[in-house]
């Protein structure tokens, strides 16, 4: 059985109509696409609770064992829209923030994620990432974690998953310093499994690499996948003190921000 059904959000920002998130259903697979091509698929809050209630509800269909999430356009997705957030400075940085819903139900998941990341996937874009058991992306991607030049720290325990990952210079290297990572670099750093020539290689394997998941025993696949999730420090904990203090920083400072452009930017990372 398909279903398709699009998720056309009524909230504006100052600036530009929201966005739209696609939610398509194809047997056991649900695909999550980010539709905001003219802004580089920045999320609103408004995006942020589609996503939100998109997994949760696969999450509570059995029948849903793997959900993929993707990009239209030149971007996988640019972050956050500083505008939409500017304009809900109560709900953006708050603990029932949408933000921090999604990347709660992305952490929370049971159902294998899967992205497929085509162009830029900067700050919430890039850390949501590491909630994915498998990241796939095109020659051309790149990820940014730019967060310090806009006044805020990371989040998604972007500030303790990155450093269990990469160890705590790395993971500096590119938190305090928002530099660029290419595809081919963050597949060296294990940021990304595979990197593709084009968009079209890119689904391809994509449908394959789902088609091999939805064929593997549930049991065996579910338990490996919690084996692999770490252990330790909460990373949902690390969360909330996450946007906790970005908030408080927005509301103790006065300083501008950065835009960092796709073209331009930091220092690409060695």
């Amino acid at each position: 059985m398909t279903r398709d059904r699009t998720i056309r959000l009524d909230r504006q920002s100052p600036s530009d109509p929201a966005g739209t998130i696609r939610v398509e259903r194809a047997g056991a697979l649900v695909t999550l696409t980010i539709d905001r091509p003219d802004k580089g698929n920045a999320l609103t809050l408004a995006m942020y609770r589609a996503l939100a209630d998109a997994v949760t509800e696969a999450d509570a269909d059995p029948g849903v064992r793997a959900i993929v999430l993707t990009g239209t356009g030149q971007d996988f997705c640019a972050g956050n829209d500083l505008d939409d957030f500017r304009a809900h400075p109560g709900t953006a940085l708050t603990l029932s923030s949408p933000v921090l819903e999604f990347h709660k139900a992305i952490r929370h998941s049971h159902t294998v994620l899967v992205a497929a990341v085509d162009g830029a996937a900067v700050g919430s874009g890039a850390t949501a990432l590491l909630h994915f058991d498998l990241v796939y992306a095109t020659r051309r991607s790149h990820l940014q974690y730019a967060f310090v030049d806009q006044g805020v720290v990371p989040d998604a325990a972007a500030s303790l998953l990155l450093p269990q990952r990469l160890g705590p210079q790395r993971a500096a290297q590119l938190l305090l310093l928002g530099a660029r990572v290419s595809a081919a670099q963050a597949a060296q750093l294990g940021l990304v499994s595979e990197v593709f020539e084009s968009r079209e290689h890119l689904d391809t394997r994509v449908a394959e690499q789902v088609a091999t998941l939805l064929a593997a025993p549930e049991g065996a696949l579910n338990a490996t996948r919690a084996l692999l999730r770490p252990t330790g420090n909460d990373p949902l904990l690390r969360m909330s003190a996450e946007t906790a203090t970005s908030a408080r920083l927005l509301s103790t400072t006065n300083s501008s921000m950065r835009n960092i452009s796709r073209a331009g930017g930091p220092t690409p990372a060695p």
